[in-house]
């Protein structure tokens, strides 16, 4: 390719020279100095929050995004990530909508978002909303080449999918949709959103028998994440006694015996779990049930 300079050289050019002689006379210009260097003071030239509680409250004042970076000590296949990531202009372009934050696994507050995102391993990442709602997760790391057209990828679904949920007259959708978009965002760990949606699905007059019981499985444990255990158990009652599908029934009741749990009752709890094995003596939920009394029954005897 030519350089642009070169273009200069044809009739206007040469007009021009011969139209302005004291232009001549004057001392060429000398070049402008180089620009200097950008220095780079932070991974993705980015500010970095020092806590998960800061990044969130800075989120929700910019109207940006989580983007939280999993790490622990002598993490060596972490700082394989690091050096791989963070020179690179696309990582500074991926954070201009984010407040970055790195957390160790092992800190209170990493347990306690790897117990939420069921995040098991390292390196890991994840992008939220200021309010929790999950919008990527990483779990291990490849290379730069699979990482960056993954998470564009889930940026742009979850943008398309926050536009739909925006949009949504909540009181007025098909059961469907309401049962659809009320999955998706419990499958985001957002149960304040995903519970009107449900509520939607499991009452409107159009929702089929099996909308209904998917939509009040789903609202009972939004309901239980919120820590609303009397709407929770209201709700699974309700499954309980109208389904249609024994297998489900099953999964209600399991999830009804659970729920003393919470509210540390756990000789409740036992006894719950053992009229599900009586009413249930053949169920495929057998080996699952002994396991939580034979815990339930140590923490009894503790």
């Amino acid at each position: 390719m030519r350089n642009r300079l070169q273009w200069s050289c044809g009739p206007f050019a040469l007009f021009a020279a011969l139209a302005a002689p004291a232009l001549a006379a004057d001392p060429p210009q000398s070049p402008p100095p180089p620009s200097p260097t950008k220095v780079v003071r932070s991974p993705g030239n980015a500010e970095w929050a020092a806590t998960p509680a800061e990044a969130q409250t800075r989120a929700a004042d910019s109207k940006k995004l989580v983007f939280y970076e999993f790490d622990q000590a002598k993490c060596g296949k972490c700082r394989r990530m690091d050096q791989l990531l963070y020179p690179a202009l696309d990582f500074e372009a991926l954070l201009i909508p984010m407040v970055p934050v790195k957390v160790l696994i092992d800190s209170p507050e990493g347990k306690q978002l790897a117990s939420r995102y069921g995040i098991d391993d390292i390196p890991a990442i994840l992008v939220t909303t200021p309010q929790g709602r999950l919008v990527f997760q990483m779990v291990g790391f490849e290379n730069p080449q699979d990482f960056y057209p993954h998470i564009h990828k889930d940026l742009n679904d979850y943008r398309a999918f926050s536009r739909k949920v925006d949009g949504q007259d909540v009181a007025h959708l098909p059961a469907v949709e309401a049962l659809d978009t009320g999955r998706a965002l419990y499958q985001r760990h957002d149960p304040v959103a995903a519970r009107p949606r449900l509520q939607r699905a499991s009452t409107a007059s159009q929702a089929s028998p099996a909308v209904r019981d998917e939509a009040l499985e789903l609202l009972a444990a939004a309901e239980q994440d919120l820590g609303d255990l009397p709407s929770s158990r209201a709700t699974i009652d309700k499954l309980i006694a109208t389904t249609g599908d024994p297998d489900r029934r099953e999964r209600a009741e399991l999830f009804r015996a659970q729920l003393p749990l919470a509210e540390n009752k756990p000789a409740e709890a036992y006894a719950l779990f053992q009229k599900f094995q009586k009413d249930h003596p053949n169920s495929q939920y057998r080996s699952q049930v002994q396991a939580l009394m034979a815990k339930v029954e140590g923490d009894l005897h503790k």
